[in-house]
């Protein structure tokens, strides 16, 4: 009678986590490794990830900015510091700022000739994932 119990009480447990997930997934939340991680290899990494040698020269992040870590992208770069992205705040994040600038602007990213623009599709997609909190998941990336 015991093992019955347990074994229904844990498969109710099982039921109610995988309802908890899928609701989690109707909901369209955001998933940083499948949607925000590459618009960030394709538009930025060339000028922010981790110091390295290329082609015999060493290559810095510009400005101090690495996009290339969890705690590097919350920590942000040499200006406003901490303000890189703030979770559940998009307006203050500068990351979407300087996305979101005319082209013209000295600092609009990419810069001119530097990469593609993010489109205003992409950047609204990292609006809603700063919005829900800026959850990387499992990703942490270079450390």
């Amino acid at each position: 009678m015991k093992n019955t119990l347990a074994l229904t009480l844990a498969a109710v447990l099982c039921l109610g986590a995988s309802v908890n997930t899928t609701r989690a997934q109707d909901a369209g939340k955001v998933d940083f490794e499948k949607q925000i991680l590459p618009i960030l290899k394709e538009s930025c990494f060339k000028c922010h990830e981790k110091e390295h040698e290329e082609n015999g020269k060493i290559k810095k992040p510009k400005g101090g900015l690495r996009l290339d870590g969890a705690a590097v992208i919350m920590k942000g770069g040499k200006e406003y510091p901490n303000e890189n992205v703030v979770a559940g705040k998009p307006d203050a994040s500068w990351l979407v700022k300087t996305m979101a600038l005319p082209e013209s602007d000295d600092l609009a990213m990419p810069p001119e000739g530097k990469g593609d623009r993010v489109s205003a599709a992409n950047i609204d997609l990292i609006k809603k994932w700063i919005t829900e909190g800026a959850n990387f998941g499992a990703w942490k990336g270079v450390e």
